[in-house]
């Protein structure tokens, strides 16, 4: 992509040599242990997924502020769809309060409009910054920190659990991952360097790993247990039905060391809310990532469809990504949409015609093809308007079409 200007600067894809200003700044930004960082820029970074913005200084270019698109594959609307993941979003601290992050992150999107990601995610420092910019938050971790004994109404002793290297049962453990996540919307398939890289992550943090088995020895769940003063943390649980889990849960309500807690995120619609013994233990709905669309046109088109024939107008405001602004007429047939921009002669026409007729923002839109929010939440709370005498009919159509969904992903970057 060609380099963009921003008052004094410029903004543009950085080079291998440049790592080093890249390192720098992130270190300058983030609280990150040297181990941490020196593993991330030798195994994860590339110079292609970075942006940076340069300010002139003499004979030499000064980084100022960065930030990546990680591409990811996730499974949404029974559709694999590339997507990319912002992070590392830093500015130097002298060069602050100028725009450069807002303007990073709309060079972002157009970079991802070019790669053809779909969706575009991040995981916030803080909420308020990036809603402004049409990234709503579609993704929930149901969050426990609780006494293990509180597991004694859903643990059940089942299977066998082994503490086994990571790295040798890999393939095992994408297999159950593969199984659960397949229960889920919206989450990442990940290739085997994906997985390696998440072990690498987990090694560092002197993560253990456990499988649980069944009679014939094949593994039905795992879980990462990550030591942390007072607390034992599991950072990822996977089962492929509810008996692999409840073992694990016994596991854990045996082996956690007398006086520490037990802490588990888990998947938004989890039961085990439901289950806890006895104590008023909080649970917390904690905000996990951010999505926004790219593209209207080309994520509305990109994704399957239920098998039915649906016509509609949908009229979006986007006000940082200005191309998605506009009236969209929407055609759907055997599990298919055509998606094209009308003008107003076109709309007139269409509403003429008796065509359904909706409003929404670029943000609720997100959180609509996420399935974060349903079409009547979205009515409710006055981000999705529809003309009066077709608001039940196109409610009940947007339902079909776009239903609401548990999200999940469990990756941080």
């Amino acid at each position: 992509m060609p380099k963009s200007t921003i008052q004094n600067a410029y903004c543009r894809i950085v080079t291998n040599e440049e790592l080093p200003q890249v390192m720098q700044l992130w270190q300058t930004c983030f609280d990150d242990t040297i181990k941490f960082v020196l593993w991330y820029f030798a195994r994860y970074w590339k110079a292609e997924n970075t942006l940076g913005i340069f300010e002139q200084h003499g004979e030499t270019e000064q980084l100022q502020a960065s930030a990546q698109v990680i591409p990811y594959n996730l499974q949404i609307r029974n559709t694999a769809l590339s997507c990319g993941y912002v992070v590392g979003v830093d500015t130097a601290p002298e060069a602050r309060n100028k725009g450069y992050a807002k303007h990073l992150l709309r060079e972002c999107l157009y970079l991802q409009r070019e790669k053809k990601q779909a969706i575009s995610l991040l995981m916030p420092f803080e909420g308020q910054f990036y809603y402004r910019y049409g990234w709503p938050f579609c993704y929930f971790h149901q969050r426990i920190i609780t006494e293990p004994r509180e597991l004694r109404c859903a643990a059940k002793e089942w299977g066998c659990v082994r503490k086994v290297d990571m790295f040798e049962a890999q393939a095992e453990l994408a297999r159950v991952y593969e199984v659960f996540a397949a229960r889920y919307h919206a989450a990442v398939n990940r290739t085997a360097e994906q997985w390696r890289l998440q072990l690498e992550d987990a090694q560092m943090e002197h993560t253990i790993c456990f499988l649980i088995e069944d009679e014939q020895q094949k593994p039905q769940g795992y879980f990462l247990w990550t030591p942390l003063k007072e607390k034992c943390f599991v950072r990822e649980m996977a089962w492929c039905h509810e008996r692999a889990k409840n073992g694990m849960l016994y596991y854990l309500m045996q082996n956690v060391a007398e006086g520490e807690k037990l802490w588990i995120d888990l998947p938004e619609n989890d039961s085990l809310k439901y289950q806890l013994a006895s104590a008023k233990t909080d649970i917390v709905l904690y905000p996990f990532l951010m999505a926004r669309i790219v593209d209207v046109k080309q994520c509305l088109e990109s994704i399957c469809y239920p098998d039915i024939e649906a016509e509609f107008l949908l009229t979006v405001q986007d006000d940082f990504a200005e191309w998605n602004t506009g009236t969209y007429h929407i055609l759907i047939n055997n599990t298919m949409a055509k998606v094209n921009k009308i003008d107003a002669i076109g709309q007139t026409e269409m509403k003429r015609n008796h065509v359904a007729h909706a409003a929404i923002s670029i943000d609720g839109l997100s959180q609509l093809i996420m399935g974060a929010c349903s079409a009547k939440s979205l009515i409710q709370q006055e981000v999705l308007c529809c003309d009066n005498h077709t608001e039940q009919s196109l409610t009940s159509i947007l339902d079909v079409v776009w239903p609401e969904q548990c999200n999940y992903m469990n990756e941080y970057y």
